[in-house]
């Protein structure tokens, strides 16, 4: 079950990769004063170098957002249905009751 859990929450990690490379364009273009046009690279200098072409890719590469957010919705509600099945099927742990140290179901030499 560890390992179901480390891979689903790497898979969550994964399917919020472009809406944050997305929300981090839009904050260095707004921070640079430029603006992202979604059909051709625009020029945007910081500090005496141009980065609209990197702006422009990474804000490509955002618009896979609408793929991984479906994924993520059918990923979170399958680990919850499995975390729930998990805890409702598994059977619950009995505590022994402690036997008196003068019993005669107890071992000798303890």
């Amino acid at each position: 079950m560890r390992f179901f859990r480390m891979l689903a929450g790497l898979l969550v990690l994964i399917c919020l990769v472009p809406p944050l490379i997305l929300l981090a364009a839009s904050l260095l273009a707004r921070w640079a004063g430029c603006e992202i046009d979604p059909d051709v690279p625009a020029a945007c200098r910081v500090l005496g170098g141009d980065y609209g072409d990197i702006l422009y890719a990474m804000a490509h590469f955002g618009w896979r957002t609408v793929e991984t957010i479906p994924v993520l919705a059918v990923l979170l509600v399958s680990w919850l249905l499995i975390e729930i099945a998990r805890v409702l099927g598994s059977p619950r742990k009995r505590t022994r009751s402690q036997t008196p140290a003068n019993s005669l179901n107890r071992e000798r030499g303890s």
